[in-house]
C-alpha cells in the first residue's frame, strides 16, 4: 500500500465511522481497526484525531462549494435571477446530500468542534466570494442597481442563514428547496430595486420615525 492509498484508507475509514458513531464515539484505535492498520501507523500519517476530522470537513465543504461554482459557471448566460437561485438551490441540495451518507456525517459541516469551525470559516469566505462575483458581474451588466457587492454578499449570507446546517436539517428535504428557491425570488426583489443608491446611509432611528409619521398622514389624506 502506497502512502497516499494508506491516507486514503484511513481518511475513508474516518468518514465511516465519524458517520455512523460520530466522531466523540470515534477512537483513533477504531478508526485504526476499520482502516486495518496498526495505531502507529495512524498516527504517522496524521498527527490526531482532529486533523482526520478537519480533513474531512474540508473534503465536505469543498463539495459544497464546487458544485455552487459548477452552477455558476454553467449559467453564466442564464439571467441574474435564475443563476443566483440555482447556486443557492444547489448549496441546500449539497448539504441534504452530506447528510445522508450517515446519522452523524452532518456533523464535518456543523459541529461545533474547533476543526469544523474553522473549516467552516474558510467556506463562509469563499462562498461570500462566489457570490460577490455573481453580483459583481450583474451590476456590470445592469440586471441589478449599482451597490457595494462585498456588503452585499455578506448580507445574502446572512439572509440564508436558516437554510444553512444545522437548522437546514431540521426540516424535510422538499421544503427545504422550496424555502430556497422562495427565499431567492425575495431578495431578488431587493436586490433588483433601483430606487436606494448603495452610498445612502441608512435611516436612524429618527429617519425611521419620521417616515412613518409621514405614511400615516398621506393614509388619513386617502381616506
Amino acid at each position: 500500500m502506497t502512502p497516499d492509498e494508506r491516507r486514503r484508507t484511513i481518511l475513508h475509514s474516518a468518514a465511516r465511522l465519524f458517520g455512523h458513531y460520530g466522531q466523540s464515539k470515534t477512537t483513533v484505535a477504531d478508526i485504526a481497526r476499520e482502516a486495518q492498520v496498526g495505531i502507529g501507523t495512524v498516527y504517522l500519517v496524521f498527527s490526531s484525531k482532529e486533523e482526520i476530522v478537519e480533513e474531512l470537513s474540508s473534503s465536505a465543504h469543498v463539495r459544497v462549494l464546487e458544485a455552487m461554482r459548477q452552477v455558476a459557471e454553467a449559467r453564466a448566460g442564464d439571467s441574474f435571477s435564475e443563476r443566483l437561485a440555482g447556486v443557492l438551490e444547489m448549496r441546500v441540495a449539497m448539504f441534504q446530500k452530506l447528510a445522508e451518507e450517515g446519522q452523524h456525517a452532518c456533523e464535518l459541516v456543523h459541529c461545533k468542534s474547533g476543526p469544523v469551525k474553522n473549516v467552516h470559516a474558510r467556506f463562509r469566505e469563499e462562498e461570500r466570494l462566489l457570490l460577490q462575483h455573481i453580483l459583481e458581474e450583474a451590476t456590470a451588466t445592469g440586471e441589478v442597481a449599482s451597490l457595494d457587492a462585498e456588503r452585499a454578499a455578506g448580507l445574502l449570507q446572512r439572509a440564508c442563514v436558516t437554510l444553512s446546517p444545522p437548522w437546514l436539517y431540521e426540516q424535510p428535504a422538499d421544503e427545504a428547496r422550496r424555502a430556497a428557491y422562495e427565499m431567492c425570488r425575495l431578495l431578488l426583489l431587493g436586490l433588483v430595486t433601483r430606487g436606494t443608491r448603495d452610498d445612502e446611509p441608512a435611516p436612524d432611528a429618527a429617519g425611521r420615525a419620521k417616515a412613518t409619521a409621514t405614511a400615516k398622514k398621506n393614509k388619513k389624506r386617502s381616506r
